[in-house]
């Protein structure tokens, strides 16, 4: 017989309102005679029943809902009546939810349904619910009545293992480090596609049930052959002690090399070996990072070395030629600026290569004011370090002088500088030139001191070329010359 439950339809008799029940586990109609005590009884009893009891019309709207049910999905039964089904069934599950309740209700047939009510809390209730149709005197469909049992813990232990799994993999597949296992006999029993990567295999089936020894790991880094019988690896599967080596070479199948890290440790199963597991950390770009450093430590202390002999020529000078301490002071501080901004420009391009035009406004910035008289021209191009420092400190020289004694001591002086390159690629020149106009008649110095001696002799040396520096009647002019090569390192 088909099971079948009807909702409560009415009868007159003796005062007495006349219920009937189905018993949807039986399938069998029982007829109850109750009064109104007793209905408060019944009422009680589905409250206490292990099972939720809901009853709905055929749009999924709420008429009725018993407290065990109404716990379930959590939320009161004042709740549930202003609820439709849709409102409280997860949006994954509401399609089978709704297929289930038009089924029931086109064949008149029972259907049983799992899915996932919403908590007001954002949590999933998991029920497994028996929906069955009442009709009314006409055969008409009238509501639903649903029997649901909470199936929560259940769903949770059903998954829990279907859930573990593929997320073992996926964390595998996930790691950075290349995963590789062998058993008591050496052979492969798994490993991940970074380690398929690392070594230049093409698929799993490649080494799956193979012996990768001779083929990975048949050489030490001293060139020195490495046995089974010495490599860590199988050390452990045969002593059981975990095995960590920070620096070794592994083979790929091409024949090169990788440096690598790893780990080898045993893999137990009710207290016996069964093999190992290996992890590699690939070392290439550590190796390469630490080579970098150990070139900038190099070429950092070979920079502080310059800058240091190039402060004590600049302390030792300035205070040899300095009338009185406080102009020794004075010219120590300022070439010491000098220096700090040609050092400023070039940490900001890492000590590469330096704009000239950014070189060459920096050196003068102090001397050219609000007036602007000292008027820069040039292409573009990038100045070396070492090209960078002497040009800053020539230009600082030349400042200094021609605000002192030269153009930029009167209004009406200026200073023209500009530079270009002349020649063919191999043998390209750069040429840079100082003008003063407008100031005071010149004469030449009785003496040189450091600040001539710089721009005059050190920096063209420096850069492998020549200088030159006039004294004309109508104002100094400095000339460089050097390779653009020298220039540009």
């Amino acid at each position: 017989m088909a099971r079948r439950a009807t909702g409560f339809a009415s009868e007159r008799g003796s005062g007495a309102v006349r219920r009937q029940v189905w018993n949807i586990y039986v399938g069998v109609p029982v007829m109850v005679s109750t009064h109104t005590d007793s209905m408060q009884a019944l009422a009680e009893m589905l409250d206490q029943a292990g099972v939720g009891v809901a009853k709905m019309d055929t749009n999924g709207q709420y008429l009725f809902a018993s407290a065990p049910y109404a716990r379930m999905l959590g939320r009161t039964h004042a709740e549930l009546l202003q609820t439709r089904l849709h409102d409280v069934t997860h949006g994954e599950d509401l399609a089978l939810a709704l297929d289930a309740m038009i089924r029931t209700i086109d064949t008149g047939f029972p259907a049983v349904v799992e899915y996932r009510h919403v908590r007001p809390d954002g949590s999933y209730a998991w029920t497994r619910n028996s929906i069955s149709l009442a009709r009314d005197a006409s055969g008409n469909p009238q509501y639903l009545l649903l029997i649901a049992q909470d199936i929560q813990v259940l769903k949770q232990a059903d998954q829990a293992p279907n859930r573990g799994q593929p997320d073992l993999r996926l964390l595998l597949e996930s790691s950075a480090d290349g995963v590789y296992c062998i058993d008591q006999d050496g052979l492969t029993t798994l490993c991940n596609a970074t380690f398929l990567r690392m070594m230049g295999f093409v698929r799993e089936e490649d080494v799956i049930g193979k012996d990768l020894h001779e083929i990975i790991h048949h050489q030490r880094a001293d060139g020195a052959p490495c046995t089974k019988s010495d490599c860590p690896i199988y050390r452990a599967v045969q002593s059981g002690r975990h095995m960590h080596v920070p620096d070794e070479l592994l083979f790929r199948t091409d024949g090169t090399s990788i440096p690598v890290e790893y780990w080898a440790r045993p893999i137990l199963r009710d207290g016996e070996i069964q093999g190992a597991v290996c992890t590699f950390i690939d070392l290439t770009e550590r190796k390469r990072a630490e080579a970098r450093q150990q070139l900038l430590n190099r070429e950092l202390a070979h920079r502080i070395k310059n800058t240091l002999a190039m402060v004590q020529a600049i302390v030792g000078q300035s205070l040899r030629n300095a009338v009185t301490p406080r102009e020794a002071m004075q010219s120590i501080n300022e070439r010491l600026f000098a220096l700090g901004q040609a050092h400023n420009i070039l940490t900001q391009t890492q000590w590469g290569t330096a704009p000239i035009m950014q070189v060459v406004e920096g050196a003068i910035a102090v001397h050219n004011t609000s007036t602007r008289r000292i008027h820069v021209s040039g292409p573009m191009l990038d100045l070396g370090a070492k090209a960078a420092l002497a040009i800053t400190m020539a230009l600082h020289e030349l400042c200094t002088n021609a605000t002192k004694y030269g153009a930029l001591s009167t209004e009406s002086g200026k200073v023209l500088i500009d530079w270009t390159v002349v020649g063919g690629a191999a043998d390209a020149m750069f040429r840079m030139i100082w003008r003063e106009q407008g100031g005071p008649v010149v004469t030449a110095p009785t003496r040189k001191g450091f600040g001539s001696r710089l721009v005059a002799d050190a920096i063209g040396a420096d850069l492998k070329g020549r200088t030159q520096l006039v004294f004309n009647p109508d104002g100094v002019s400095w000339s460089l010359e050097a390779p653009v090569q020298a220039v540009g390192q």
